[in-house]
This record gives C-alpha cells, sequence and structure tokens, in this order.
C-alpha cells in the first residue's frame, strides 16, 4: 500500500484515497536515477579514462484514470496543478515517507478514449527524495540522566543531569547518498576562529574571524544552498570572505559521522552547536 500526495499553492491533494475520482494505476520516476558518466579518449590507450559523473534530473509521471464526473475531475486537474508552478510531491509506503520539489512540465490525456486517462508530469531538478521528517541534533548538549522509578539517598546521591565537555557528536546518515546540512552555531561569549570538522570523511570548515556574545553563525553545506553568515545586532555578514585555507563543504557521509567544533582562543563551552540534515533517498 502506498500514499501518493501533490502540494500546490493551492493546497494538497491526496490521488491515491479518493477513488470515487481518481485511481492512480502508474508512477513512473520513483527508482534512481541515472547517472551521466564522461569520458574521454587518448590516442590508442585501450579503453577511455574518467573524467566527470552527475545524477540526472528526475522526471515523476502519474498515469490517472478519472472517474465519476469525469470532465469536472479532468478540470479540476488543470486547476490544481497548473504548468510552470513549483510543486511538492509526497510519496510513503512500508518503509519510507519521502518528499520531492519539482515543477508541472505538463498534464496530458485522450479526451475520446473509453476509460479516460491522464497523465501528469513533473521535473524535479533535484534527483534525490527527502524524508519528511527531520531532527535537531545538538552537539555538547546536557544530556538526561533521570531515570524512573528512582530512589535518592544521601550516602548515594543520583546525577540528574550531566553537561557534556567533548563536543564530538556521532551522527548517522540512514540515507542513500551523502548529504550536506544546516549548522548554527550560537556564540555565548568572546572567541575567535571557529572550526567544524568531520572526522569521518576529514572534511572541516573553519572561519577566521572574532566573535562575540550574542553572534549566531549559520552554514548551509547542503548543494545548491551553500552558505556562511554572522548575525550580530540584527545586521548580517557574509563570512566567506573569512573562510580558512582548505575549508570545504562539510559532508555527512552514508553511516556514522564524527562532527566536533573548535575555538582558537576563548572556551569551546562558549559555542553551541546544533545543525538539522536532510535524509536523501535514490528512489523508494
Amino acid at each position: 500500500m502506498f500514499s501518493f500526495k501533490i502540494e500546490s499553492s493551492l493546497g494538497i491533494v491526496e490521488l491515491t484515497h479518493d477513488l470515487k475520482n481518481y485511481a492512480v494505476v502508474r508512477i513512473e520516476g520513483l527508482t534512481p536515477t541515472a547517472t551521466t558518466i564522461n569520458t574521454s579518449i587518448a590516442g590508442t590507450i585501450d579503453g577511455s579514462f574518467f573524467n566527470s559523473c552527475r545524477t540526472e534530473s528526475r522526471n515523476i509521471v502519474a498515469t490517472i484514470i478519472l472517474r465519476g464526473d469525469i470532465e469536472g475531475n479532468r478540470q479540476r486537474l488543470y486547476r490544481i496543478f497548473p504548468r510552470k508552478i513549483p510543486v511538492t510531491v509526497y510519496f510513503a509506503n512500508k518503509n519510507r515517507d519521502v518528499k520531492i520539489e519539482g515543477y508541472v512540465e505538463s498534464i496530458e490525456g485522450d479526451l475520446f478514449s473509453k476509460q479516460e486517462q491522464m497523465q501528469i508530469s513533473i521535473l524535479c531538478p533535484r534527483p534525490y527524495f527527502e524524508d519528511v521528517n527531520t531532527v535537531t541534533n545538538v552537539i555538547g548538549e546536557v544530556q538526561s540522566l533521570f531515570e524512573w522509578p528512582f530512589s535518592i539517598s544521601e550516602d548515594d546521591p543520583i546525577e540528574i543531569s550531566s553537561e557534556s565537555t567533548t563536543f564530538i557528536y556521532t551522527y548517522e546518515n540512514k540515507g542513500d547518498v551523502e548529504t550536506g546540512a544546516v549548522f548554527t552555531f550560537q556564540i555565548l561569549g568572546s572567541i575567535t576562529n571557529l572550526t567544524l570538522t568531520n572526522f569521518t570523511t576529514e572534511m572541516y570548515i573553519g572561519f577566521n574571524y572574532e566573535f562575540s556574545a550574542g553572534d549566531v553563525v549559520t552554514v548551509s553545506t547542503i548543494q545548491g544552498k551553500l552558505s556562511a553568515k554572522l548575525v550580530r545586532n540584527g545586521e548580517e555578514t557574509n563570512l566567506i570572505n573569512y573562510l580558512q585555507s582548505g575549508s570545504t563543504w562539510v559532508k555527512l557521509a552514508i553511516g556514522d559521522n564524527e562532527l566536533i567544533y573548535q575555538v582558537s582562543s576563548g572556551s569551546d563551552e562558549d559555542v553551541i552547536c546544533s545543525f538539522v540534515a536532510p535524509t536523501l533517498y535514490g528512489g523508494v
């Protein structure tokens, strides 16, 4: 059993549980998209050399049988899925509940067939499905140690909570591909320079800058949305010009990732780092 919904500026339309009006009989474009591999030939050497590769855009095509008021339901699709308008496609099955953004490319159908069908074609520039559930992760957080039932005696006290002092966080990327994330650093005191490192991929991003209490640094390493900015007293500063040598847009590999942040001067405890990472899938 699956669920297929499309959200536009006019709202969300559920196409799989409205059997009086629509019957979804086929959905194409749910499996991993094709990869274009670029190679070159050199002289008399057998084979070729690998140059680069890229994953193609996703094209989702839903075939729907019209029921009930055939003409009315067909024209309803025209209104709620106008071409060129951005939409969000939601798909859920037993194991995955995902979404992907795209644009309505076409709505086609044979108006004179005995059983009229419509095809909605949606082009998704970003090829990966994203899990609809997101979690905010915190590095160096206060960890709860309280359990129920409990008994506290004067000679054997129990710790209620504990503040992490290692600032190393293990994040498991449960998706099919590596992903970026949006990291937010709240600065609680005066520090100099700030570096975030992923020991698993040996990637880091750092800034040579003097930060003050109240500063908020936001770094996005998501492909197509790369940015690094500082907000201080309501004013925004682009931190790209303050990147440390060798910095890269830190990605989260498939599986476990060991993350740590550090400062050159001041205290690591004067920084609270949180991040949100989308879980990406090649297909459902």
